[in-house]
């Protein structure tokens, strides 16, 4: 009776431990400004499904370089990106579809005059 109780345990343990390996990784999106002909600091808000997620100010042009932002991790499926200058231009929403562990990375092209 107490190796069958033993070995009923062992089951559960390996089902849990299963179960536990079956979730799926989150994908990552990574915001990259395009802005070539500039030599500015960009101050940029990002939008995931409308809701903002982050912000940073990328350096284009100027040492040392930060032109992508920090990985910001979503679940599989389909998904709104955004994105906008601080006070200034807006880009155009995006629609994606990701799926686990995938890696997107959002260009944001920009024009300086």
């Amino acid at each position: 009776m107490n190796l069958r109780l033993a070995w009923y345990g062992l089951g559960i343990i390996a089902l849990a431990a299963c179960d536990a390996d079956g979730v799926a990784p989150p994908a990552t999106v990574y915001f990259v400004i395009d802005a070539p002909l500039c030599s500015s600091l960009i101050p940029v808000q990002f939008f995931i499904d409308n809701t903002q997620v982050g912000a940073d100010t990328f350096r284009v042009n100027l040492a040392p370089d930060h032109t992508m932002s920090a990985g910001f991790e979503i679940n599989s499926g389909r998904h709104t990106l955004g994105a906008r200058v601080v006070n200034g231009y807006v880009w155009a929403d995006r629609s994606v579809r990701v799926a686990a562990g995938e890696v997107v990375h959002d260009s944001l092209p920009f024009y300086c005059s």
